[in-house]
């Protein structure tokens, strides 16, 4: 009976892992980094070619092209908090204006939530602009996922947000955010494994 629960359970673990692969390439294929990167790829460098035989790489061409953020975003993306302080998620939506956003947000919550609107608690409403503006990040664009700071450092990004938009460049953006998180995070522990 365990092993059969056990089995169960890896089976599980592995399809979840799965599912979270197909995700990820879903979203990097629907990037803009991803397209530029095959535009790239198409056109004729002999500058590049050379530096791949060589074995050199200058810093100008080592240069990472992360996500960028469309248009659409720049100009109509709003965040909201939801919820107590205790029970908070981060919400982001398009929306033509400030008072469109918080009504789009409040009936999306209470549609999802099942509750009247009257029950839902937005507060925190900010523009792209605004969270641009208030941010610390040197890439701009992940200002939008900052939650607080120490000084001029980030100390706690968006967790889990609802992304209540299909907007892909916005998805990746946050994937990228994670993937450096990651990568930092398995960095660190490497460091202090090895002394």
């Amino acid at each position: 009976m365990v092993r059969t629960d056990l089995t169960v359970l890896a089976g599980v673990g592995i399809l979840a892992l799965a599912c979270l692969v197909a995700c990820g390439f879903y979203v990097y294929w629907c990037s803009g980094s991803y397209r530029n990167r095959k535009l790239r790829s198409r056109r004729p460098t002999s500058v590049r070619r050379a530096i791949q035989r060589d074995n050199h790489v200058s810093s100008e061409v080592d240069a990472t092209f992360g996500t960028q953020l469309s248009q659409r975003c720049k100009t109509s993306l709003y965040r909201l908090m939801f919820g107590e302080a205790h029970d908070e998620c981060i919400v982001f939506l398009m929306a033509a204006s400030r008072a469109a956003a918080q009504k789009e947000a409040t009936d999306a919550l209470a549609a999802i939530h099942c509750m009247s609107p009257d029950e839902v608690s937005v507060h925190n409403l900010a523009s792209f602009r605004e969270l641009i503006d208030s941010g610390v990040s040197e890439d701009e664009d992940l200002r939008l996922f900052e939650v607080a700071w120490e000084g001029s450092n980030v100390s706690a990004w968006a967790e889990h947000p609802l992304f209540l938009t299909d907007d892909s460049t916005l998805l990746g953006k946050w994937a990228e955010l994670y993937a450096d998180l990651a990568r930092e995070l398995a960095t660190s522990a490497i460091n202090r494994a090895r002394g």
